[in-house]
């Protein structure tokens, strides 16, 4: 009967400490839920204020009067989208897995300030493993302080959301020395194979939105008017991502494989396995990662679901830079 005892005891504390983790982890979600949208309004506010100091040239210029440069607020570049809160901050993160998860936790817990089971959730994730997202004044210092802990650390800036992804690729051709790019945009780039370090290939869920027309319930008996209605849908993307000394391009569905020749296969799927071989040949120094082909539901903690494979392969890229990886 004591042993009876002793179990139930075990079992009723082991319950009782999901219930904290479960209350602890709900607070975390409404915790960043409210950092976001915060970081959403401010984010509004400096569009607005940017399209009011533009209708405010466009009158003065209309008037026939030049505006002085002094004229202009100090801070008009802190409120353009690109450089503001939301964009000017930079992801700190973890190159490789602690030997030790026990004997990290305590030493991360008291540089991040974060709980245990904060730490566990994000540790638990593959390399490299996002810690904090933080002004880029503080990442300095607080890679200082984990390098301090015996903490290998990479960083990278997470870029504007308009004006910061990669160059999709249209069409390519292989050259004896390099590839010529030209993207989706009509940008043209000119790769050596020597610049090249790292490849990511993968895929990803991403949401297509199809225009749909059902009949309305109240017009069903008349039998003409219909209702616009979208459906939301889920496809799996096929991608190639290749980065190197001023290289961030993206072979996609987009994509045409021409440039292959012979080689191109018979799907996306096909083609990009076959583009990434032929990389791998012309620049053997390439690092080539492929862990999101079994991950394509993928989301990286303090970033948009959307941009979590993308800035994710940022700074596994920085690992590669600084000779950090494998």
């Amino acid at each position: 009967m004591s042993e009876t005892r002793a179990l139930r005891d075990k079992l009723e504390e082991t319950q009782a400490e999901l219930r904290r983790t479960k209350a602890h982890l709900e607070k975390l979600r409404a915790h960043h839920a409210r950092e976001q949208e915060a970081l959403r309004e401010e984010l509004e506010a400096a569009r607005r204020e940017v399209a009011r100091l533009g209708v405010r040239l466009q009158e003065l210029e209309t008037l026939g009067h030049e505006l002085p440069l002094e004229a202009l607020p100090a801070s008009l570049e802190a409120l353009l989208p690109e450089r503001s809160l939301a964009t000017s901050t930079a992801l700190v993160a973890l190159v490789r897995q602690p030997a030790s998860m026990e004997g990290a936790i305590p030493a991360l817990s008291r540089v991040l300030r974060l709980s245990a089971v904060d730490l566990r959730l994000r540790l638990a994730a593959m390399p490299p493993i996002v810690l904090a997202r933080v002004a880029l004044s503080e990442v300095e210092a607080l890679q200082e302080a984990l390098r301090a802990e015996g903490f290998v650390t990479v960083s990278r800036e997470v870029p504007p959301r308009m004006g910061g992804g990669m160059m999709t690729v249209r069409r390519f051709t292989l050259e004896e020395r390099g590839m010529v790019l030209d993207g989706t945009r009509g940008e043209r780039q000119q790769v050596l194979y020597p610049e090249l370090r790292l490849l990511v290939r993968g895929r990803r869920i991403q949401a297509a939105t199809e225009a749909r027309a059902e009949r309305g319930a109240e017009a069903e008996l008349a039998g003409f008017v219909m209702m616009g209605v979208e459906a939301k849908q889920e496809q799996y993307g096929q991608f190639l991502w290749a980065y190197g000394e001023g290289v961030r391009v993206a072979f996609s569905r987009e994509t045409g494989f021409a440039g292959l020749g012979a080689q191109r296969g018979l799907s996306s799927f096909d083609s990009l396995q076959r583009l990434m071989e032929e990389l791998r040949g012309r620049a053997p120094q390439v690092v080539i990662d492929e862990r999101f082909m079994k991950a394509p539901r993928f989301s990286l903690p303090l970033v948009e679901e959307e941009r979590s494979h993308e800035l994710f392969a940022d700074l596994l890229d920085q690992a590669v830079q600084e000779g950090l990886w494998p």
